[in-house]
């Protein structure tokens, strides 16, 4: 009877041990499973990750997950300066980035527990992606408008080089604040074990606490901006060299003006260009009175967007506007022209060209917007939580042409 006793004994001991390590009687279970998860985001510390009932090939797709999120953020970024970049650059970008989240120190803190559901608030140190990341690209734009390139391809390729190794270096040498971002997660218990309740994008919603202390984007199923939309922001930064919508890109106003200045830039060189292969040799401060007048009348165009078909990862717009017609201007130009220089009986060249440039901007400034609208339909995907042009140069060239033919 007593040996019977004593084996009863053993196997209620071992059943206990067996609860007391499945998480049962801890009430700290989740807690203690948070910060397993934790130390593998931020610190690709994993030799704890079976405890969790977390096999290696779900936590090989937890940080894939988070990979292929952030590489989606970088391709949101090349593609708006019309650069793509290349798979190794992106897993570059990406082990800067692992490097940037090993300095995160972090607190976990189990605060509810009912059955087998449980709530664990994670506060972690914190640096701005965001800060980083535009320093990069203003840095890259400063750098490239030193250069001279021959081809707007040229220049948008080394655009992106310097933006992705400058992008490399800030999360490198990134100084982690002290201030602390918390957010409170949902846990549930499966299997006696305790594993995040959405576990496929856990691991990026820890990122994005700890890059993003203001606007941590933790609903990740929810997109930042829809296709309309993004195809308005950029209308209107291309067309109107309006750059208060580009914080719903991402990016700071400042940065939205930045690029105004580089399509101005490109404007220019290209009216130079032009006016110096049609024999009319205009100064700097007519070029650019008429860049002006041009960039003013093209403004006052109304446009209207319609999304026309939506599915998962792609979507079709439709774009419709006013326009302005140029040959009446043109034509109007070197009508005032022809007249001034027969009635004043003009026939210095240099004097004619500086009339025709002064007449020129008037009948710009005079210009009617059209009646009628043109149109075209421009596809858009979606890159992360974002909807971006498939091809951002093809729309901000259609788009120009739309708006004055």
């Amino acid at each position: 009877m007593k040996k019977k006793r004593i084996i009863g004994f053993l196997a209620l001991v071992a059943l206990l041990f067996s609860f007391l390590f499945s998480g049962c009687f801890d009430s700290n279970a989740a807690k203690n499973s948070a910060d397993i998860y934790c130390s593998l985001i931020f610190k690709s510390d994993a030799k704890d990750i079976q405890k969790i009932g977390v096999s290696d090939s779900e936590k090989d797709n937890i940080v894939k997950e988070y990979e292929d999120k952030i590489k989606d953020q970088l391709r949101k970024n090349v593609l708006l300066m019309q650069y793509s970049a290349s798979d190794e650059q992106l897993n570059s970008i990406c082990e800067a980035y692992k490097e940037a989240l090993s300095k995160i120190t972090y607190e976990t803190k189990q605060i509810s527990k009912s059955g087998d559901e449980a709530e664990v608030e994670i506060s972690t140190a914190n640096f701005d992606i965001k800060k980083i990341d535009e320093q990069a690209a203003m840095d890259a734009l400063d750098e490239t408008d030193k250069m001279e390139f021959t081809s707007n391809e040229e220049e948008n390729k080394k655009f992106g080089e310097i933006y992705l190794n400058k992008l490399a270096e800030g999360l490198k040498n990134v100084e982690v604040s002290s201030d602390k971002s918390s957010n409170t997660f949902k846990f549930k218990k499966v299997n006696r074990h305790w594993i995040a309740d959405d576990q496929t994008n856990f691991g990026y919603k820890l990122v994005e606490l700890a890059v993003n202390k203001d606007n941590a984007n933790l609903n990740i199923d929810e997109e930042s901006i829809s296709p309309k939309e993004s195809a308005e922001v950029l209308w209107n930064l291309v067309i109107k060299e309006d750059s208060s919508g580009m914080e719903k890109l991402g990016y700071s106003k400042a940065f939205g003006e930045r690029i105004i200045k580089n399509i101005n830039k490109n404007d220019f060189k290209t009216f130079k260009k032009e006016s110096g292969q049609s024999g009319i040799s205009l100064s700097d401060d007519q070029l650019q009175g008429i860049i002006n007048a041009l960039r003013s009348a093209i403004s006052k165009n109304s446009v209207n967007f319609e999304e026309v078909s939506k599915t998962d990862n792609s979507a079709q717009v439709k774009v419709s506007s006013t326009f302005i017609d140029r040959d009446p201007i043109t034509n109007d130009a070197i009508n005032n022209t022809t007249s001034q220089a027969l009635s004043n009986g003009i026939r210095d060249k240099q004097k004619i060209t500086e009339a025709y440039a002064a007449n020129l901007i008037d009948s710009i400034n005079k210009a009617q917007i059209s009646s009628t609208t043109t149109e075209n339909t421009f596809s858009f995907t979606k890159v992360g939580n974002m909807w971006l042009p498939s091809n951002v140069t093809n729309y901000t060239e259609s788009i120009s042409k739309m708006v004055m033919k």
